[in-house]
């Protein structure tokens, strides 16, 4: 517990405040997505279509709160950090508050902070724990989409009404009260380690075929080869590239917040924890926004949001799907045999 007579004096940490004030509406979140997910998964969904739409919709918001993070703390953009001069790549070609991230003089101008919570999200803010990228490179991988296809379907995913009216909520509340960029850390990214641990390991246990890009573009041999014998599957969303899988991110990003969060007065701790409900809210609603796209009409709302999939029949796309699979046995094996006979030349 910490006390402190420095601003605020918190009764208790933060992250057990908002817990605790967003107990019901977790709990309800987490049904809905538990469920919602089964439907997106085999023997329900034949291939990724539905969970592309989902992805679609949760990318914007990553992109969003991250994006405003890094320029207030006029931090690169991942393409900028990478030494990229691309106009269009992962992490540029969109952004969904009207921000690029290539652009910081844009950004500076908007979103000039007290030093004090300035100093207090710079102390909380880890690169590893970013997701926006993660995101967009699994929608790359599940669709073949180039970059500028990619930044038109997470636009038109964005004009659904209410992840755009949540997109222009997060926009204008932290450009007004930029401290409760907390609750967007605590709430999406420490789910991760939680209830997203549970659907990673649903997610890896799918038979392979069922991540082969489902686009009408023709999967290549490597990439069915990769997916299907390897079973690499594209959910970079969910894996953190550190020596204990992230872990080590979720104990000094608590570590950190604990440490910090006597800077906050007692009206902006409020405030957090307002936003961290309103999070939760925001999400049970896109959930509901994603069963009208997915749900009722599937045909019609895969045509309309994500064209993914030609207008084959279930047998004609069983069938393709089946080729696909089986182009990818052979091309590893053949590989195999290549390989074996190299060996041998040479041990002879």
């Amino acid at each position: 517990m910490i006390m402190s007579s420095k601003i605020g004096d918190p009764i208790r940490p933060l992250s057990d405040s908002i817990n605790a004030a967003t107990r019901s509406v977790h709990t309800k979140l987490n049904k809905l997505v538990i469920f919602r997910l089964q439907l997106a998964l085999p023997p329900q969904a034949e291939d990724a279509s539905q969970y592309v739409s989902g992805l679609l919709h949760i990318t914007p918001i990553y992109i969003a709160f991250e994006s405003l993070w890094r320029a207030i703390l006029k931090l690169p953009s991942p393409a900028e950090a990478h030494g990229s001069d691309k106009d269009e790549s992962p992490g540029t070609v969109y952004n969904p508050v009207g921000l690029r991230l290539n652009d910081r003089s844009n950004a500076d101008r908007r979103l000039i902070v007290d030093s004090r919570i300035d100093e207090l999200l710079a102390n909380i803010y880890f690169e590893g724990l970013q997701r926006s990228q993660a995101l967009q490179q699994d929608l790359v991988s599940l669709t073949g989409w180039s970059d500028r296809t990619l930044a038109e379907q997470l636009n038109n995913a964005s004009k659904s009404p209410i992840l755009s009216d949540f997109l222009t909520h997060i926009e204008t509340s932290v450009g007004n009260s930029p401290h409760i960029l907390l609750a967007y850390g605590w709430v999406l990214y420490m789910a991760l380690f939680s209830g997203g641990r549970f659907i990673r390991a649903s997610l890896e246990n799918i038979y392979p075929a069922f991540w082969i890009p489902a686009s009408a573009q023709q999967p290549t041999p490597a990439t069915l080869a990769n997916i299907t014998v390897t079973g690499v599957q594209p959910l970079s969303f969910f894996r953190f590239n550190t020596r204990e899988g992230g872990d080590d991110l979720k104990r000094e990003f608590k570590k950190r917040l604990l440490e910090s969060e006597h800077c906050l007065t007692m009206p902006e701790r409020e405030e957090v924890i307002e936003e961290a409900r309103c999070i939760f809210e925001y999400m049970i609603q896109l959930v509901g926004e994603l069963d009208d796209i997915c749900g009722t009409d599937k045909e019609a709302a895969e045509a309309r949001l994500l064209s993914l999939r030609s207008r084959d029949s279930v047998v004609v796309e069983r069938e393709r799907r089946q080729h696909f699979t089986e182009m990818a046995r052979k091309t590893t094996t053949d590989a195999a045999a290549e390989r074996t006979r190299s060996w041998v030349e040479r041990a002879i």
